[in-house]
């Protein structure tokens, strides 16, 4: 009988959250409308399904079930002022982590990464960071704007050198650039926090290693001679120029391009776009192959300079 009351205190109070690694994903299914709790580090993580009408614009579900596509998030800690975001509301799930974004900070921080879809794998990320007696929410941004691809990995770590963490999702610039989507593989894209904002930090020199690696895995594709190759061409030398090897990567594409296909027009800018990604009569350049193409998108995506840019393209 003695047992009873501590029987009955356990379950008023609830379980404890499960224990996870600093830097391990779990993941909350928009549908299953589950509550989901971990903590790692002193950290507490509580997502919980949000009922309607929280958001329910675009999303059906409130009518079937009472509860839309949206989760509640909320990070606590001891002697802190818990903070609660929502997952965005098209999300088919999230995937939650608790991390050390710098060594210096008080406590660990919070990654929530909401898929919603696409074979690209679009997403938003916030990045829940520690800030004096609280936590600050910040949104991951590609550089120039535009949607993020991908998925962050388990257990993400520094790769610079510099103290952060390395967050290393897809460019979501080679979508359906050169070829099918699914044809198209994405370079890494690469952020990490400085003073407190999510910044890319693709084009640093001390990442190069990343991008060396990827190459690795684009080049068998790429030098395959299989039909509809180009777009893993593209994501090699995109991934050279990030690597400092762009002269010989380039030459090497030269050799096993696939010819007579993929030769894209970019509109002359952003206004001049129109739906479906075509460009209004008489705003378009046109190239003649798909060398000359790749090497005008690696310019517009940032990947080469234009005074650096000076290849043979045939």
């Amino acid at each position: 009988m003695r047992a009873l009351p501590l029987i009955l205190s356990i379950l008023l109070l609830g379980a404890a959250p499960a224990d996870v690694p600093i830097g391990q994903f779990r993941e909350w299914l928009s549908f299953k409308k589950q509550p989901l709790d971990f903590a790692s580090g002193g950290v507490t993580v509580h997502v919980a399904a949000l009922p309607c009408p929280a958001k329910p614009v675009g999303d059906t579900s409130c009518r079937w079930d009472g509860f839309n596509n949206q989760g509640s998030v909320t990070v606590s800690a001891p002697g802190i002022r818990p903070l609660t975001v929502t997952t965005d509301r098209q999300s088919e799930y999230a995937r939650i982590a608790i991390v050390r974004f710098e060594p210096h900070d008080p406590r660990p921080g919070v990654i929530v990464e909401s898929q919603y879809g696409g074979s690209g794998g679009v997403l938003t990320v916030q990045l829940l960071l520690p800030v004096g007696d609280g936590y600050r929410a910040v949104p991951m941004v590609r550089r120039g704007g535009g949607i993020l691809e991908g998925q962050i990995a388990d257990y993400p770590i520094d790769r610079s050198g510099d103290g952060r963490i390395d967050l290393i999702l897809e460019d979501a610039a080679f979508d359906t650039t050169f070829g099918c989507n699914a044809c198209t593989p994405r370079p890494p894209r690469i952020f990490t926090v400085i003073g407190g904002v999510s910044t890319d930090v693709s084009d640093d020199p001390a990442l190069r290693s990343v991008f060396a690696t990827d190459m690795k895995r684009l080049a068998p594709r790429c030098f395959s001679g299989e039909p509809d190759r180009n777009g893993s061409c593209a994501a090699y030398v995109a991934d050279a120029a990030r690597a400092g090897q762009f002269a010989a990567a380039w030459a090497a594409m030269l050799r096993h391009y696939e010819h007579g296909k993929d030769v894209r027009q970019f509109c002359d800018s952003h206004s001049s776009a129109e739906q479906h990604y075509a460009c209004k009569p008489g705003h378009e350049t046109r190239y003649r192959d798909f060398p000359e193409s790749l090497r005008a998108f690696l310019i517009r995506a940032g990947y080469l300079q234009r005074r650096g840019a000076t290849v043979t393209a045939s």
